[in-house]
C-alpha cells in the first residue's frame, strides 16, 4: 500500500509538469519558420515563372504548397491553445491529482500505473448494449502527451469485432480510438484541469451510450455476416457459404449448380458451353475434342454435341458410295410363245 501510494503520488507530479508545460507553451518560433518557408518558396516560385523554367517552377509550387499545409496546421494548433489558455479553469496541483488518483481506485475495479510508459489505466466492467455483448475496455491515458488531442486509447480486453468492421470493437471505437463526438469538450476540459476522476467517468459513460448516427458500425448489423461479394451485411442465419471455398454470401450472391443443387460463389460456378444451365466447376466437364466446359447432360462419352455432329458428318463424306444393281430390260433374251 506505501509503495502504491508513492507510485501514485510521482505519477501525479508528472502528470502537473506535463500539464504546466502546456500552459507556458507560449513560444510562437516554429510559427515564424514556417512563415519563413513560405516566402522562400514562393520567391523561388516568382523567380522560376519569370525566368520560364517549368520544372523549377513546378518543384517550387509544390513545396510552397507543403509549407503553408504545415502552416495551417501550426496556425490551428495555436489557435486551440490560444483558447485554452484563455479560459477559466481550475489550476491543478500535484495533490488534486494525487487525490483524483485514489478516487479512481475507489470507482474502478482495476486502476494500474505505468511509470516507464507515463500511462494511467482504468478498466471498465462488461459492456452490453443494445443485446450486443462488446466486453470490458481498458481507457489507457497516456499523461507524457496528455496536452496533445485524444491523449488515450480505448482497447477492448475481450473483442467482439463485427464482420463489417475491421478495427471496430465498439459502436464508437476504431484502431482503439474513440469518437468522443459531444463529449469532446468535457474530456478536454477535464484533462486541462488534471481532474482524472472525471474525465475517466466520461469517457466509461460514452463507452456506455450508443447513438447510431456516428456509430462506425450499427449494432442491429453487429452480428450479420458480411457479403464477399456485394459487401451487404446479412444476418448470420440468411447468410450461405460456397459449397467449394466456403466464402459467405447472401442468397443474391450465390449461384445454384443446376447438376448437383449445391449453391457456390461467382468464382466457383460457370455455364454449360452448349445449354448455358448454371454449373460448378466441379460438374463443368471439358470437351475430349473442343476443350469447352460442358454440363453433364451435354457430354456423350466426353464429347459435346456440337464436336459429334461434325464427326458424323465427316465419317459420312468418307464412305465410298454403293453401286447401283443392274436393271433387266423388258423381254430381252426371251423366245416368243407360240400361241
Amino acid at each position: 500500500m506505501k509503495n502504491e501510494i508513492k507510485q501514485d503520488y510521482r505519477a501525479a507530479v508528472e502528470m502537473m509538469q506535463s500539464l504546466q508545460h502546456m500552459r507556458d507553451a507560449t513560444s510562437m518560433s516554429h510559427f515564424d519558420d514556417s512563415i519563413v518557408q513560405c516566402k522562400r518558396w514562393q520567391r523561388r516560385l516568382e523567380m522560376a515563372t519569370q525566368h520560364n523554367w517549368p520544372t523549377a517552377a513546378r518543384d517550387a509550387r509544390d513545396r510552397l504548397h507543403g509549407a503553408l499545409d504545415i502552416l495551417r496546421m501550426r496556425t490551428t494548433h495555436s489557435i486551440d491553445n490560444l483558447k485554452r489558455q484563455s479560459r477559466s479553469h481550475i489550476e491543478p496541483t500535484a495533490t488534486l491529482i494525487f487525490q483524483e488518483i485514489q478516487a479512481l481506485r475507489g470507482e474502478f475495479d482495476s486502476v494500474t500505473i505505468d511509470g516507464s510508459n507515463q500511462r494511467l489505466t482504468v478498466t471498465t466492467t462488461s459492456i452490453v448494449l443494445d443485446g450486443v455483448l462488446l466486453g470490458s475496455f481498458e481507457i489507457r491515458l497516456n499523461w507524457k502527451y496528455i496536452k496533445e488531442s485524444s491523449p488515450f486509447d480505448v482497447i477492448a480486453l475481450e473483442p467482439n469485432e463485427p464482420a463489417s468492421g475491421e478495427g471496430v470493437t465498439h459502436p464508437h471505437v476504431q484502431s482503439d480510438s474513440l469518437c468522443e463526438g459531444e463529449g469532446s469538450d468535457a474530456i478536454r476540459r477535464a484533462l486541462d484541469e488534471g481532474r482524472l476522476y472525471d474525465f475517466f467517468c466520461i469517457v466509461d459513460q460514452i463507452l456506455r451510450t450508443y447513438n447510431s448516427g456516428s456509430a462506425y458500425v450499427q449494432l442491429d448489423d453487429w452480428n450479420g455476416v458480411n457479403c464477399r461479394s456485394c459487401g451487404d451485411t446479412v444476418d448470420s442465419d440468411q447468410a450461405l457459404a460456397c459449397s467449394n471455398c466456403e466464402t459467405e454470401l447472401c442468397m443474391e450472391c450465390s449461384t445454384c449448380c443446376d447438376s448437383c443443387c449445391e449453391r457456390y460463389c461467382e468464382e466457383c460456378a460457370s455455364s454449360c458451353e452448349s445449354c448455358g444451365d448454371d454449373a460448378c466447376k466441379m460438374c463443368l466437364k471439358s470437351c475430349d475434342d473442343c476443350g469447352e466446359s460442358f454440363c453433364p447432360s451435354c457430354l456423350s462419352e466426353g464429347t459435346c454435341d456440337d464436336c459429334l455432329n461434325n464427326e458424323n458428318a465427316e465419317n459420312a463424306k468418307d464412305e465410298p458410295e454403293q453401286p447401283c444393281p443392274a436393271v433387266q430390260p423388258v423381254c430381252v433374251g426371251k423366245a416368243s410363245v407360240p400361241a
